[in-house]
């Protein structure tokens, strides 16, 4: 079992691989199918610029993580600052995925894979800010 920095480190690890991940997945899952929008009352000419810009907040929050990870060993207000923002951020973008997943379910059987897999990106998304504030508040104060 790694000790107490390294598991801090691994949360902050595991936060950005999941970020990453759910940027990817709505990048190839979601956005191809809500673009071709065959289905009535859906309007993709304002759903994809949506998503692009959730996959821009996840690929930029994922940078910072990686940032975060490689610069900072011990905790400082700076640090910590920087983690809860991104926490934030991270919760944020879930909560408005899981926005367009509730529209996507009142579509109907058409975009049952784009709810699902928007639906899977809020779980990650929301594992990702507990490991990250988990890793922001255990890390030991720098003295």
């Amino acid at each position: 079992m790694p000790d107490g920095p390294s598991r801090r480190r691994l949360l902050l690890g595991i936060s950005v691989v999941l970020v990453v991940v759910v940027a990817l997945v709505v990048t190839i899952g979601v956005v191809p199918p809500v673009r071709a929008g065959d289905v009535p009352n859906m309007t993709p000419e304002r759903a994809v610029p949506a998503f692009w810009v959730a996959v821009g907040l996840h690929l930029l929050v994922a940078l910072v993580l990686t940032l975060v990870l490689a610069l900072s060993r011990r905790r400082s207000a700076v640090s910590t600052s920087v983690l809860v923002i991104n926490t934030v951020v991270i919760l944020l973008v879930a909560f408005a995925l899981g926005d367009a997943a509730k529209a996507s379910l009142e579509i109907g059987a058409p975009m049952q894979v784009v709810t699902a897999l928007l639906l899977g990106c809020v779980a990650a998304d929301a594992f990702a800010g507990a490991l990250v504030v988990t890793s922001a508040l255990t890390r030991s104060v720098r003295a």
